[in-house]
């Protein structure tokens, strides 16, 4: 029976460790990214680009499609 119980105890403190484990990893990655928004979204606030080169440069740091020009 404590076997048993031994056993359950280290999966679950294995199955917590990786998940904390994996939201530190998105966490640092998701640092890595903000600069380059940062960045962008200061030359906007500045009025250095304008909304539609923002939402341009945005998309393309973020990896969205990119979005057809004109009335669809």
């Amino acid at each position: 029976m404590f076997e048993w119980l031994l056993v359950v105890a280290i999966v679950i403190a294995g199955l917590a460790w990786y998940l904390q484990y994996r939201r530190r990893q998105a966490r640092a990655l998701a640092r890595r990214e903000l600069p380059g928004l940062d960045v962008l979204a200061r030359r906007y606030a500045r009025g250095e680009i304008d909304r539609d080169e923002y939402l341009q440069k945005r998309g393309d740091i973020l990896g969205y499609p990119e979005v057809p020009e004109g009335p669809v």
